[in-house]
């Protein structure tokens, strides 16, 4: 029952995606009656789940069962007699694993999401349906982002009746909130940033987008300096999203410094939430003793 709701979840949140670009992004159209458009939308989602969920689980699995076998091997005796090659065979193979642990998700980003899109487009086109994607690979991989990130913030809403899952949830859905009213406001008060199409959901869109950047955590004795260098970074990324996807128009450096600083001042509150979570999950250990305790003090036999 688990993984039927985990399979409806993901089919639903995609669904909404897949709305949110035809919306945002003009090279996906679906056009068609109510039931026309419902019936593409579930197409282009069914697929888009297939590639991101059926796909990487079964590569997961394999890999999982790899790694596995990987251990057992490491936990043997080894054989002393092997070459060199041989003898450091386990360890070559256990970092290549841990290295395609590491690609699957940029894999599901780039290619299995995109993939996905582009095959319910063709099948839809095909069955008779009013659907059309134009443009080239750089805005097929955007839809893919697009879909994916807004599914990625719909299954946290999802995740927050469950009370195993509801703390980290929250967090995760207040980092976004912030960021996109940090979004909303520099859209509001600068005249240099400007959102393309329906307003709120485009700008509900570049936050999604944002918040998959990869979590930076930089502590430097000199004080400010990390800020600045991370304020940096997501410039950086934000200089990006709008590249990728058009969504965004900021005329300017420094009104796309001021935007990244009005987002990076409204998750403020989600960061110290979220460093306080970690600071009780994993509370500091005490300090090393360099004395031995008396009792294991070593006894010195008596002659």
């Amino acid at each position: 029952m688990k993984t039927t709701g985990r399979v409806v979840g993901e089919l639903v949140c995609a669904a909404v995606g897949v709305w949110a670009a035809s919306e945002v992004m003009v090279p996906l159209r679906i056009d068609g009656t109510a039931g026309e458009r419902a019936e593409s939308v579930a197409l282009l989602a069914a697929l888009f789940t297939a590639a991101t969920m059926v796909v990487p689980l079964s590569v997961g699995w394999v890999l999982g069962r790899a790694v596995a076998r990987n251990r057992r091997r490491m936990a043997q005796e080894p054989d002393w007699d092997a070459s060199e090659w041989e003898f450091l065979a386990p360890l070559r193979r256990h970092f290549v694993y841990a290295g395609l642990f590491m690609a699957l998700p940029v894999v599901i980003l780039t290619v299995l999401g995109p993939l996905g899109v582009w095959a319910g487009v063709e099948l839809g086109a095909g069955l008779g349906l009013d659907v059309e994607l134009s443009g080239g690979l750089k805005v097929l991989v955007t839809t893919g982002l697009v879909v994916f990130a807004v599914q990625r913030v719909l299954l946290r809403v999802l995740a927050v009746p469950f009370k195993g899952r509801r703390s980290e949830a929250l967090l995760s859905l207040s980092g976004f909130l912030l960021c996109w009213a940090g979004l909303a406001l520099a859209a509001v008060w600068l005249d240099s940033v400007e959102a393309t199409g329906p307003q709120w959901l485009a700008l509900a869109v570049v936050a999604a987008l944002f918040d998959l950047r990869f979590s930076l955590t930089l502590t430097l004795p000199v004080p400010g300096v990390a800020s600045l260098i991370l304020v940096s970074v997501n410039a950086l990324v934000l200089w990006f999203i709008m590249w990728l996807t058009g969504l965004l128009h900021i005329d300017g450096f420094w009104p796309l410094i001021g935007t990244v600083a009005l987002m990076w001042v409204a998750e403020w509150p989600s960061r110290l939430a979220k460093a306080a979570a970690e600071a009780r999950a994993n509370p500091p250990q005490p300090p090393h003793d360099p004395f031995w305790p008396e009792h294991h003090l070593p006894q010195t036999p008596l002659y």
